[in-house]
């Protein structure tokens, strides 16, 4: 018996030294999750953009091959200085949904990305489904539309209604894959919307329709 406990010994024993190396890769790894988590969260990420309703600023390819662009989302300072044009991303798990119960987004666990086209003060001419033929952006809002030329292709403030600014997670800021595509969004292209009378009304500070 004890022989056979002293030839099992060193074999546990190179078993552990063999793991070990590995216990230590594991442990180095699992430090650095929570670094990941807070960078993904608060700093910049990559982000797959699903669906038509960017096309065909985005997702180029959709309606031939469904292809999906990958963009640069810069989260560090989300909210600062945003302009008409500017395309920004949002969590819709965190929608406002106050008005729009019937209408919030199917998949509150995805990020949303739309192009801004009103900001607080602008009076916008909407579309259907919204309860209103116009609306004034209140105060801390912007206003967020697809680029897809048929409307039903995209869901957006027409459906949900303005963004709180504090929902903005990030500043989609360019396109990473395709490599075809590569580059800086150019957001400062954008010529406006006809239907955005642009600084028409002193900021309000609830939903006013009209």
């Amino acid at each position: 018996m004890a022989s056979l406990l002293n030839s099992i010994r060193p074999s546990l024993l190179s078993r552990g030294t063999a793991l070990k190396p590995t216990l230590i890769t594991l442990g180095t790894l699992a430090s650095w999750i929570p670094l990941y988590i807070f960078f993904n969260d608060h700093v910049a990420q990559l982000m797959w953009v699903t669906g038509p309703s960017m096309y065909p600023f985005l997702n180029t390819d959709y309606n031939s091959t469904k292809r999906k662009d990958v963009v640069f989302v810069n989260m560090l300072d989300p909210t600062r200085d945003l302009k008409r044009g500017m395309i920004v991303a949002f969590w819709a798990r965190q929608m406002l949904t106050e008005r729009w119960d019937d209408r919030s987004p199917y998949k509150p666990e995805n990020m949303i990305v739309k192009r801004i086209i009103a900001l607080e003060g602008d009076e916008v001419l909407t579309r259907s489904p919204y309860h209103y033929p116009r609306e004034i952006i209140p105060t801390g809002h912007v206003w967020v539309e697809g680029e897809h030329p048929e409307d039903r292709m995209t869901l957006d403030s027409n459906t949900y209604g303005p963004v709180a600014k504090s929902l903005i997670a990030g500043q989609v800021q360019g396109v990473v894959w395709p490599l075809s595509k590569a580059g800086r969004i150019r957001w400062q292209d954008y010529r406006g919307s006809a239907k955005v009378m642009e600084g028409k009304h002193p900021p309000v500070k609830h939903f006013t329709g009209m």
